[in-house]
């Protein structure tokens, strides 16, 4: 039963007379990415990106720790309680 869903999906991915993709040469597939034109600061001094990651890392970090306490602050609770 796996090996009939295997091939139904299989031939069902070559339906309406498109074929198989098109394959990549290897060469292709295992060369280095081309950075885009907006990277090339960043490759020549990656000084500025690594402190405006660190920035944003720490300030997600500062935003977690304030989402760590309580959901209902002290006072409402005691409010509530009464």
């Amino acid at each position: 039963m796996k090996h009939a869903l295997i091939l139904v999906l299989t031939l069902a991915a070559c339906a309406d007379g498109e074929g198989y993709p098109a394959l990549l040469p290897t060469d292709r597939i295992l060369a280095e990415p081309a950075l885009p034109a907006h990277a090339t600061t960043a490759r020549t001094d990656p000084a500025p990106v690594r402190a405006a990651s660190s920035a944003r890392a720490d300030a997600l970090r500062a935003r977690a720790d304030a989402l760590r306490g309580p959901v209902v602050d002290p006072a409402l609770r005691e409010r509530a309680g009464r």
